[in-house]
This record gives structure tokens, C-alpha cells and sequence, in this order.
């Protein structure tokens, strides 16, 4: 068991995150109750994650269309992008 305040700052943390992600979300055309399917939740030891859901296709579609995927080239429309790779 973790302790309670260990537990709030991780949950602060997951909450506040989520947050944002649910305004991007809504800011990049999904509706409020797609985004709401965005949440802050913490593991029995003391992990923050935010949890993105399940997605309606269309709602998914939307946020694929948002995604900056910078350098993808498509090649065939039955083919998935590919990124360039950078050298290092």
C-alpha cells in the first residue's frame, strides 16, 4: 500500500494531465463526450497513467487527422504511412 499523500500527488498529477488531454481533444474537433473518455486513474503502486479509452471510429478518424505525423509519406492507399527515419 502506498501512502495517501504519495497516492493525491500521483492522482493530481494523472488528473491534471488528462485534463489537458480532454481540452486538445476537444480543441481538435471531438465531441465532449469522446473526450470525457479520457481519465487520470493511479495503480495500487503509486503510478500515474492516463487512460485514453475506447474510441467511436469516426472519433478515432478525427484524432488521426489531428496528428501531426510530420514526414509520413503514403505510397498506396491501401498501404499505412511510414516516417522517414532521422539519422543520428
Amino acid at each position: 500500500m502506498i501512502p495517501m499523500n504519495q497516492y493525491k500527488s500521483a492522482r493530481t498529477e494523472a488528473d491534471h494531465i488528462a485534463g489537458l488531454m480532454r481540452a486538445a481533444l476537444i480543441r481538435a474537433g471531438l465531441s465532449e463526450e469522446d473526450a470525457s473518455r479520457v481519465r487520470g486513474l493511479v495503480t495500487g503502486n503509486g503510478r500515474a497513467y492516463v487512460e485514453v479509452g475506447v474510441l467511436r471510429v469516426a472519433a478515432a478518424n478525427t484524432l488521426l487527422e489531428a496528428l501531426p505525423l510530420a514526414g509520413a509519406t503514403h505510397t498506396n492507399s491501401g498501404d499505412a504511412p511510414t516516417l522517414r527515419a532521422k539519422s543520428f
